[in-house]
């Protein structure tokens, strides 16, 4: 399973002067990713995470004390452990509950990999398993961390650093587990006297690795200095335009991967993208989100804010936290992958108008967000946090309940277009026809 993009910009590049985390989560196709919110509970910090809807851990996420951490799959030239461990989005979940700081988060980490391992399901119906990297950000700092069996090496990153499912720590990591490099001269899989090179003694030789490296590089090529949120955007829904894997046949045929991933099959082993979510700091209301459901180009970035953290919880739209097993009308997740779906039965027609009324809603969204952010400052300087909560939580509901119309809208419409054409046709209609029968999604052609 090809899954993930994970990138964070330290304040030198980001045109907000603000450390920024983004990911695009790419999971098995028609996986549903809703975005939750869970409370302090004893013991445990107050989360924010985007996930998969069958199990608690998140692909990414925040907690009340301003840690973020996304996370990648990875695979390493390890020994398979036999006993069950934990997954990564556990280690993630567990880790925003648990610490407040980024280099705290790690040793958590360290801990629940020595104490567990990584050797666990993290497929909702086929067996996949996989080591994983995490970068994790704070206020103050930005690290990443990657794994292999039970070990690993974290470095600290000092402008940027872009993970797309592949190793990159290299001899320059700031920490380490106790027995790696020990582990790694033993194994004899460095040169005799070679300084220890993570990526290159843990990688293994697999064919994700062509499409894992080829990402990180686009991502890696595409940051620029005084990064702003719509350049992460563009990044997050980039599929090589202009390079020579730009995908035929439109970027929805999905037969090259790229970082706004769309599947090539629609079996269960297929991966497309799930979520995009980018997190930021802010010295007026702390925390800052931007969460897309599904695929980014088809979607649009929702503004959620988090006034007063340790104090106020956090108000998630009831339509975003919702999405299961099968199509839900009332599901923002579903419903975006209700339109995508059909958007991909003839992209070459349909991809640009859709496009186009997304990106105009989005404008419209941002433009409704500086009026709402100026006035909950206003409110702020005037010592009513709470008021500011509220005016900038509306926002939020507004913002959904305008995505869900207006994808349902052009849902009908294209409904419609493909009945009168006498129903599913193009390079995808094996495809969807299966995928769209096996979600139960709607298929009212007649």
């Amino acid at each position: 399973m090809d899954s993930c993009d994970t990138l964070v910009l330290t304040s030198k590049i980001t045109a907000n002067k603000q450390n920024t985390l983004c990911k695009n989560s790419d999971r098995p196709l028609g996986e549903a990713q809703p975005l939750c919110f869970y409370e302090r509970s004893e013991g445990k910090y107050a989360v924010l995470g985007s996930r998969p809807y069958w199990m608690d851990g998140f692909e990414m996420g925040a907690n009340e004390k301003g840690l973020f951490i996304g996370n990648e799959a990875e695979g390493s030239r390890m020994p398979k452990e036999t006993e069950e461990g934990i997954t990564g989005m556990a280690m993630l979940r567990t880790a925003l509950e648990k610490a407040a700081a980024a280099r705290e988060a790690i040793d958590v980490i360290a801990d629940l990999l020595k104490e567990h391992g990584q050797n666990a399901n993290a497929h909702p119906t086929m067996d996949r398993r996989y080591e994983n990297t995490f970068i994790l950000c704070d206020q103050e700092e930005a690290w990443v961390m990657e794994t292999a069996g039970r070990e690993w090496a974290a470095k600290k990153v000092e402008d940027f650093a872009a993970v797309s499912n592949c190793y990159q720590i290299t001899d320059d990591y700031d920490l380490c587990s106790e027995g790696m490099e020990q582990l790694v001269t033993e194994n004899r899989w460095l040169r005799p006297g070679e300084k220890v090179n993570f990526a290159k003694a843990f990688t293994a030789p697999a064919d994700r690795q062509r499409n894992s490296v080829a990402r990180m590089r686009r991502m890696q090529k595409l940051v620029t200095e005084k990064m702003t949120v719509k350049d992460m955007q563009k990044i997050f829904r980039d599929h090589f335009e202009g390079e020579l894997n730009e995908p035929r046949f439109g970027s929805c045929y999905g037969n090259f991967v790229t970082i706004c991933m769309h599947a090539l099959t629609g079996g269960i082993d297929s991966s497309q993208t799930a979520a995009s979510m980018i997190m930021s700091y802010d010295e007026r209301w702390k925390f800052k989100f931007l969460w897309a459901a599904g695929l980014p180009c088809l979607s649009v970035y929702i503004p959620l804010y988090w006034v007063d953290p340790e104090k106020k919880p956090m108000k998630v739209p009831d339509c975003m936290s919702l999405g299961g097993e099968k199509y839900d009308p009332e599901s923002l997740w579903w419903t975006m992958e209700h339109l995508s779906a059909l958007v991909s039965v003839d992209e070459e027609q349909f991809g640009m108008p859709v496009r186009e009324s997304l990106r105009k809603l989005e404008k419209g969204f941002e433009v409704q967000a500086e009026e709402a952010e100026e006035e909950a400052e206003e409110m702020i300087d005037c010592g009513n946090k709470l008021g500011a909560a509220k005016r900038l939580n509306q926002l939020t509901e507004s913002c959904a309940g305008m995505l869900l119309q207006t994808a349902q809208m052009l849902t009908a419409i294209l409904t419609m277009k493909i009945a009168k054409a006498g129903g599913l046709y193009g390079p995808r209609k094996e495809l969807l026809e299966d995928y769209m029968t096996r979600t139960e999604m709607p298929m009212d052609f007649a």
